[in-house]
């Protein structure tokens, strides 16, 4: 279906879109102009002006690029159509489309256009887990789902965040605070502000296939009125494999400084140790969780574990059976987990039977070392022999598993049992169908990371652990076992991360190894016959791990697997491993790697790849491979989006003797390198000067004095210094002619009206 179709529902944004692109063209103003004047970039600028997008953007960026038009045409002298020039009919149309988007629908899968679900149709808290409250013991059928709720003064802080949103803005809220506190149910009571909001919200809850990865996955589908449900978030941040949580935060970073997609809310709870573990401040050469940090760090809205006597007072008026007998049962004002049935938990946990009590151990010890929420049943039942004495064991009968599982699974007065099965949510076929699964409970979880926190699981525990644990697990199982001493045990779980593609793992076995027995080289041997070669950088490190532990047999074998069969489709990840052999000394390997032609396969849209590829090429003397990427024609493919990539490729070139690509890559960047940011303009002319390149330095500086954006007084002031840096002095005066002083923002003009003086003092002296 074509956007520009007015047959279709997107029709009519097609439509407002080519409008756009009119009062562009009759003004004359660049698309560049118009990106940076909307802080937005060319690509996206280009898509709206020629219709290729399938939402509306903010009245914000709209009204941007309608001012621009005007000023712009204004201070050339250029007429604009009578029907363009009324901001009010633009302000008008812009509504009218804005209505009919709303309301309007065509049929459409979810994928193809945002994430999540209309919160309209988001009407069971539990799907979103809450917490299922205790059940009375007489039954009274006139109950409601949830007990009646009682705001505290968590909530007025929440409220406030969310009321933000509900005004346009994207914002973030994390609740922290202790097990069955009520967090998850104050997110679901907040939400009824965004019910009553006349534009309709969505709801993103990610948790399939794992909560990281559908979060990854999904991440770039949300749109604009987006609730991104985020509960014990933990799990979405802390994801181990290949740094998941941490593309997971920065992708939720760039979420909300998008304000094409504004406004977006995150709603994320915490227990308050993975809030200081994901928010502290890192150790030197250590930041394991940078953008996590970034996300949460002063986002926090504590959420106390207690109510006050005064609010005891209320919740005993309160006609809900529930209300009242946590009010009068709970210890210590633990009304929440009173209600959450952790009163049951417990008594369920005293009296079970030996075998479930050995799963639900074996289950929280497995949580507090560090395994994930979903505990492999095959790991359960070979860990649960450790927990067990001779004579309980002898006594068990051939169903014992069976039994112990339907203990631990009965619900506690309507609320979930101590360990439960996780119901796969796709259907699968035999072949795919992952392992059975069960979860801990919250609160069991909490309270063994203390009751059990001075304990050391058995050898079961850890056998069971290195055969059956994910390969998630493995790493954070392996740092558990070496801080308890367990270095057998640690070693033995990463051999199975590396046997299951974690390098990581295999670098850090054999740097162990290494230093305990510095002439034993097994580990090694194992390490380089079975290591993954997927991953040209994992095989770098690995290589250069084997280096450092003299190695050097082993170096032979990883090298020459490595350059048979890794993959060259891309040029960085080829660029460290032909360093890593290189440093190994591994010429004839190398030798077999670029018979493999890297150069010729390798794409060319980044020209920092490219760069670092050139370079890695001529250190190890490729001069036919040079001459292949060369013929290939980098300079006049690559992207010209990243002033810092460009100027490297540009250097990268010119080390190479390839005087023909400098030319033309110069001559493309001067012409047609954007120009939203002085700061990347002013860089890339000092570029280019560097390159011998005078005239394409004269061409770009006379696009950057005639069209930078000038709203940033600093970054004009730079481009001004890069400007006389380069000798552009009658670009400097065209600069100063657009008046930046007068257009800067009030707030900091006359911070800066100095420096403008200075500028247009030095312009005039040169004349």
């Amino acid at each position: 279906m074509e956007l520009g179709d007015s047959s279709t529902t997107w029709g009519p944004l097609a439509l407002f879109c080519a409008r756009l692109k009119r009062i562009q063209l009759a003004s004359g103003v660049s698309q560049a102009s118009l990106a940076g004047a909307a802080y937005l970039r060319k690509s996206q600028m280009s898509d709206i002006l020629n219709g290729k997008i399938k939402r509306l953007p903010d009245w914000d960026v709209i009204i941007a690029v309608i001012r621009t038009c005007f000023d712009y045409a204004e201070g050339k002298g250029r007429p604009m159509p009578p029907e363009l020039r009324d901001e009010e009919d633009w302000r008008r149309r812009y509504s009218d489309l804005e209505h009919d988007l709303d309301t309007v629908a065509r049929p459409r899968t979810r994928r193809e256009v945002l994430a999540g679900w209309l919160l309209a149709d988001v009407t069971d808290p539990f799907a979103l887990e809450v917490h299922r409250p205790v059940q009375p013991d007489t039954p009274h059928h006139d109950l409601s789902v949830l007990p009646a709720y009682m705001a505290r003064e968590h909530d007025v802080e929440l409220e406030r965040v969310v009321a933000a949103a509900a005004q346009g803005s994207s914002e973030i809220a994390v609740l922290v605070g202790g097990s069955s506190t009520g967090k998850t149910r104050a997110c679901w009571e907040v939400l009824r502000l965004l019910r009553e909001w006349p534009k309709p919200w969505r709801l993103w809850h990610p948790i399939d296939p794992t909560r990281p990865e559908a979060a990854l996955r999904d991440l770039p589908s949300i749109g604009p009125r987006t609730v991104v449900w985020l509960n014990e978030a933990q799990f979405y941040l802390q994801a181990p494999a290949d740094g998941l949580g941490e593309q997971v935060a920065a992708g939720l970073r760039e979420l909300l400084r998008d304000s094409t997609r504004a406004p977006v809310l995150v709603l994320a709870t915490l227990w308050p140790q993975f809030w200081d573990r994901l928010t502290a401040c890192p150790r030197a050469g250590e930041d394991p969780h940078a953008q996590a940090r970034e996300l949460l760090s002063g986002r926090d809205i504590s959420v106390p574990s207690a109510f006050t006597a005064a609010q005891l007072q209320q919740l005993a008026d309160v006609p809900d059976p529930r209300l009242a007998l946590a009010a009068s049962a709970s210890l210590d004002g633990q009304v929440i987990q009173f209600l959450a049935g952790a009163p049951e938990l417990l008594a369920r946990c005293r009296n079970a039977p030996p075998a479930a009590a050995a799963l639900i151990n074996a289950a929280i010890d497995a949580r507090r070392l560090g395994m994930g929420i979903a505990l492999p049943l095959t790991f359960l039942e070979a860990a649960a022999p450790g927990y067990l004495t001779d004579t309980d064991w002898d006594a068990l009968s051939e169903d014992w598993l069976e039994q112990a599982l339907a203990y631990t699974a009965a619900p506690c007065k309507g609320v979930r049992g101590p360990l439960t099965r996780i119901r796969p949510r796709t259907t699968s076929s035999a072949d795919t169908a992952p392992q059975s699964a069960y979860r801990l409970a919250d609160y069991l979880d909490q309270y063994g990371r203390i009751t059990r926190r001075s304990l050391f699981p058995s050898a079961d525990f850890w056998e069971a652990a290195a055969n059956f644990a994910t390969a998630y697990d493995l790493e954070a199982l392996a740092i558990a076992a070496e801080h308890r001493g367990l270095l057998r045990d640690a070693a033995c779980l990463r051999k199975h991360a590396a046997a299951q593609g974690d390098i990581t793992a295999a670098v850090t076995l054999i740097v162990r190894l290494h230093s305990l027995h510095p002439g034993e080289h097994e580990p090694a041997q194992w390490v380089a016959e079975h290591a993954a070669l997927e991953n040209p950088w994992a095989v770098a490190r690995l290589l250069e791990a084997l280096r450092e532990a003299d190695a050097a047999e082993q170096i032979t074998v990883l090298a020459s697997r490595a350059v048979e069969h890794a993959p060259l489709d891309d040029p960085s990840a080829v660029t460290w491993l032909l360093e890593a052999l290189r440093e190994a000394d591994a010429a004839e390997q190398i030798t077999v790697l670029l018979a493999r032609d890297p150069a010729g396969r390798a794409p060319l849209d980044d020209p920092h790849d490219v760069a670092k590829l050139l370079a890695a090429l001529r250190k190890a003397d490729a001069a036919e491979q040079i001459t292949v990427l060369l013929a290939r024609d980098p300079a006049g493919r690559a992207s010209l989006g990243d002033r810092l990539a460009v100027t490297e490729l540009l250097d990268a070139l010119r080390e190479a003797d390839a005087a023909e690509q400098v030319t033309v890559l110069a001559s493309r960047a001067a012409e047609h390198a954007p120009l939203d940011d002085p700061y990347d303009v002013a860089w890339l002319l000092r570029a280019l000067r560097e390159a011998d390149a005078a005239e394409q330095v004269a061409v770009l500086a006379s696009r950057a004095a005639e069209y930078t954006p000038l709203h940033r007084p600093s970054a004009v002031a730079e481009l001004l210094e890069a400007l006389r840096e380069v000798g552009a002095a009658e670009q400097i005066t065209v600069l100063l002619a657009r008046d930046p002083a007068g257009r800067a923002p009030s707030t900091i003009r006359m911070a800066s009206l100095s420096y403008w003086q200075r500028c247009g003092k030095l312009a005039r002296s040169r004349r």
